[in-house]
């Protein structure tokens, strides 16, 4: 058989692939033999060969957490998502395969199908944060669609690593409306039907779709300044912007806290109950919605997307550096950054279970591993100057001539009633 004979699933042409990928790694054949192998496939498998000499076939998370939810937030995909699921995910995963959307470097930022099948491929690290770039996984359609800028096939023993070949994908990559560069990649993995001959036009389509959908969403608009915002502990929250500063009008700092921590969006109806305990506030919402585009539009900030409502761009807050911070059990950071309660002037029912749900949190952690330092830096806040559990802690770890003890003791002493 011959590449002119090519048929992706062919078991004879997978057979010779096989074959000549053993012959490639063990240089037991010359250049200029006559390959039985796509010309873009064996040009892929050679510059990996030289960057993988002994791969292990298992993808590495390079994003995870809060860089992974940050880098999904920044990137273009995150505002087009709605259309994303509609078009391309879910008839894909309907039909018992993955769909994984990476950036320009290969990253996988969101991978999604059955569990069936996605714990299979978590397996070789086909999963949210991974590397599948060329340099980092060899051949693969996601790694060959970003190297030549094309729509790409890849099939079974096609792939540079073995743990792979039990594999097919489709992919095309996507471009900037705007600059024609490189923004990402559409990706179909599964089994043979990952191939069929309708899944690359359906990719491409759902490219076209959602760069026009890119540029209407960008048209007259400057790109946002990354934003981050200022929530605990202020009676008046604020949104830095590069060098300037807006103050946010309470319901603006509730529903910006609410989007950001929802970068796959959040209904209307779901903000409705969060923020008026009811979904039948769902207009109202809508309105305070385009109040606070207005606001953010003449100042540069983050875009609202709707459908569901999102915020397009980077944004970050003190909020979720605490949360992080909490995550990885520290406790210095988190007090830097956990001012206070969260947006303390506010009722809304959201925000009061979040604000309770951290300051849970960090107490907890403070009273199991704290030292008489952080205990009494965090006594020090108003929602904390009567807990005599975290003032009898720092009198039990303390030593004997330190000032937090002393300064614990006469406030116990106060608590309490009783005299020196």
């Amino acid at each position: 058989m011959t590449v002119a004979d090519w048929s992706p699933t062919d078991s004879v042409y997978q057979a010779q692939l096989r074959r000549a990928h053993e012959e490639l790694r063990a240089s037991t054949a010359p250049d200029a033999a006559p390959w039985p192998v796509r010309a873009p496939v064996l040009d892929s498998w050679r510059r990996s060969l030289a960057a993988l000499p002994a791969g292990t076939g298992t993808a590495d998370a390079v994003l995870e957490g809060d860089e992974l939810t940050r880098a999904r937030r920044a990137h273009p995909f995150s505002a087009v998502l709605p259309l994303l699921r509609s078009r391309l995910i879910e008839p894909a995963v309907d039909a018992g395969l993955v769909v994984a959307l990476g950036d320009a470097e290969g990253r996988l930022l969101w991978v999604e199908g059955r569990s069936s099948v996605t714990s299979r491929a978590d397996a070789m690290g086909f999963a949210a944060g991974a590397d599948w770039s060329e340099p980092a996984m060899g051949t693969s359609a996601p790694a060959l669609a970003l190297t030549t800028g094309s729509p790409t096939q890849v099939v079974g023993a096609e792939h540079f690593h073995e743990a792979v070949h039990p594999w097919s994908c489709s992919a095309v990559p996507v471009l900037d409306p705007r600059t024609g560069s490189t923004i990402g990649v559409l990706d179909v993995t599964g089994s043979a039907d990952a191939v069929a001959p309708l899944v690359l036009p359906l990719l491409q389509a759902t490219s076209r779709a959602l760069q026009a959908e890119l540029r209407a969403q960008g048209a007259g608009r400057a790109p946002a300044a990354p934003a981050h915002l200022l929530l605990t502990g202020r009676r008046t929250p604020q949104l830095l912007l590069g060098e300037g500063a807006v103050e946010l009008s309470g319901r603006h700092a509730e529903l910006l806290t609410l989007l950001h921590l929802a970068p796959d969006g959040v209904r209307g109806a779901e903000l409705a109950e969060d923020l008026h305990g009811g979904a039948s506030a769902e207009s109202t919402v809508r309105a305070e919605v385009v109040r606070l585009r207005r606001v953010l539009e003449v100042n540069g900030g983050p875009a609202i997307a709707s459908r569901p409502y999102r915020l397009q761009g980077e944004v970050d807050s003190d909020l979720q550096q605490t949360r992080s911070a909490l995550a990885r059990g520290d406790l210095d950071t988190a007090l830097a950054h956990w001012s206070g309660e969260l947006l303390p002037g506010s009722d809304a029912p959201a925000i009061r279970r979040l604000s309770a749900q951290v300051d849970d949190h960090l107490r907890e952690l403070l009273l199991g591993s704290g030292d008489a330092a952080q205990l009494w830096a965090y006594a020090q806040r108003p929602e904390a100057a009567h807990d005599l559990e975290v003032l009898m802690t720092i009198l039990q770890i303390a030593p004997a001539d330190a000032p937090e003890r002393t300064a614990a003791a006469t406030r116990a002493r106060e608590l309490r009633g009783e005299t020196a």
